[in-house]
């Protein structure tokens, strides 16, 4: 038994040298001279001058204007807080479901603009508001 314990003392000393001598080790730096002189660089500022509403644009024409005025314009003159129908302009199916709703990629149960996704399908897509009603999102040019 004496034995067994010197042994294992003789380990627990050997043990503490090694973890010495890997803290002073000094790890290698896989930074190049080049990175490190980039990142000592100040970060710019950036400020937003305008926010320009983007509504009603669409993947399938996206240098048309109009709507996007004429969008604004209805928003500027209705007073009630509606949520307007989100544009579905893309729907994956592959092993899950995604849809492409605005600029958001979303999933079966997910909630986007206070809609709820119930259901992704080959054409369209099945949401139901906050008051409970279901609607359809269906893919333009189909």
């Amino acid at each position: 038994m004496i034995k067994e314990f010197k042994i294992s003392i003789a380990i627990f000393i050997v043990s503490f040298l090694f973890l010495g001598l890997s803290l002073k080790i000094k790890p290698p730096s896989f930074v190049t001279p080049f990175e490190k002189n980039i990142s000592e660089y100040a970060l710019p500022e950036i400020t937003i001058k305008e926010k320009i509403r983007f509504l009603g644009y669409s993947l399938n024409n996206p240098f048309e204007t109009s709507k996007i005025a004429e969008n604004e314009k209805k928003l500027e003159k209705s007073t009630v807080t509606e949520i307007p129908l989100p544009v579905l302009s893309f729907i994956y199916e592959g092993r899950n479901k995604y849809a492409v709703i605005g600029n958001s990629i979303v999933k079966e149960g997910d909630i986007i603009n206070g809609y709820q996704i119930k259901g992704i399908f080959k054409n369209r897509v099945l949401i139901k508001d906050k008051k409970g009603e279901l609607k359809w999102l269906k893919l333009e040019n189909y």
